[in-house]
């Protein structure tokens, strides 16, 4: 028990972290060695590959999450939001295209963690996630990547 309330606090740290690393992008204030830092850092945190999660195919993600088929909500939460903060990076840069493939694996997975409602106290929920998600590809499938958008 004392393990897993250490991981939840661990990967609520990892969200927190990757929250406020989101909105310093959206103010043009984050570096990309500290984007670059913060994405490996939380998601290494959370027992995820964040560079197998860039290259793998969105249909092929759930098989990295759950290999046995039982997804952990936690880890697959901040996998998603990595990718989502990746992807709003990208966007940021004028990356249209790796933005959306970035997005999109962001709300595939947030998906899967959806049937499990609020489990981390004070983040937004993946149905929020992926209507952000849905907004943002909305901007990058316009091309444009002023946003004005302000992360949560």
């Amino acid at each position: 028990m004392a393990q897993r309330d250490y991981i939840l606090r661990l990967i609520e740290e990892m969200g927190a972290a990757l929250i406020a690393l989101r909105n310093a992008i959206i103010r043009g204030g984050a570096p990309a060695t500290e984007v670059e830092d913060t994405l490996r850092r939380a998601t290494s945190a959370a027992g995820m590959e964040l560079e197998l999660a860039r290259v793998l195919s969105v249909e092929a993600l759930p098989g990295m999450v759950a290999p046995t088929g039982e997804v952990e909500p936690a880890k697959c939460w901040v996998l998603a939001e990595a990718l989502m903060t990746d992807g709003v990076n990208r966007m940021h840069e004028g990356d249209l295209e790796h933005a959306r493939r970035l997005l999109a694996k962001a709300a595939t997975l947030f998906r899967l963690v959806a049937p499990w409602g609020a489990f981390l106290v004070g983040f937004p929920e993946a149905e929020e996630r992926i209507a952000e998600i849905e907004g943002l590809l909305d901007i990058v499938d316009a091309g444009s990547s002023e946003s004005g958008y302000g992360a949560s």
